[in-house]
């Protein structure tokens, strides 16, 4: 429920408080009325205006069809926007385990080389051994865990085939930040919020939608 609760704040804070006049949009993202951050705004009587009068926030639309349970597309919605948050994370982590696999084989070779011959108290070698061993494991499988998140990332980006979208999908992946994604793709900050919305739904929905349907 939590998650619920912070994923429609952040819908409304990119809804209402990205043009509210008592917003000082930007670096700060202060609103003037609250005095706060706009993170840390809890509740707004502009927030609760435009759940009145716009729907967005409980009924489906074309780029959301198949969200039917609000719950679990809301937990949905933020995963994928999580994923893509760590998306270059996931990637400097794959290349970094990467370089220590190898490194790990370059120096078990040598613990059965020169080494070898050497007396040892009893059990060391194998203990060591089996610590290696299980090490290898865990990073293999998190190394498999990363690839996987990522080529589920890099498929549903592919499926994006709107121009606009695909250049925000493409620029959020590698991190740029949202007022110069805008510029980019010359569209008004409100029209930007719009698309990037559509674009994280499309790629929740390819990426997670079995789980709607199952749930």
């Amino acid at each position: 429920m939590s998650t619920q609760i912070s994923t429609k704040r952040d819908i409304l804070i990119e809804e209402v408080c990205s043009h509210c006049p008592a917003t000082s949009w930007g670096k700060k993202s202060v609103c003037r009325v609250h005095d706060l951050h706009v993170g840390k705004v809890e509740t707004c009587p502009e927030w609760e205006k435009y759940c009145d009068n716009n729907r967005e926030l409980e009924e489906s639309d074309q780029s959301s069809a198949g969200f039917t349970d609000l719950e679990p597309a809301f937990e949905i919605l933020q995963r994928t926007e999580e994923d893509i948050k760590d998306y270059r994370y996931m990637m400097v982590e794959i290349k970094r385990i990467q370089n220590y696999m190898n490194e790990i084989g370059s120096g078990t070779v040598s613990l059965y080389g020169a080494e070898f011959g050497q007396p040892r108290g009893k059990g060391i070698v194998s203990n060591r051994t089996h610590a290696e061993v299980a090490q290898r494991e865990r990073k293999w499988k998190r190394l498999a865990n990363l690839q996987a998140s990522v080529d589920r990332i890099h498929r549903a980006a592919d499926s994006i085939t709107d121009k606009k979208e695909r250049v925000v999908i493409e620029a959020l992946l590698d991190g740029e930040r949202n007022v110069v994604i805008a510029k980019q793709i010359g569209v008004s900050r409100q029209k930007y919020y719009n698309i990037k919305r559509t674009v994280i739904m499309k790629m929740a929905l390819f990426m997670y939608g079995d789980e709607i349907t199952e749930g």
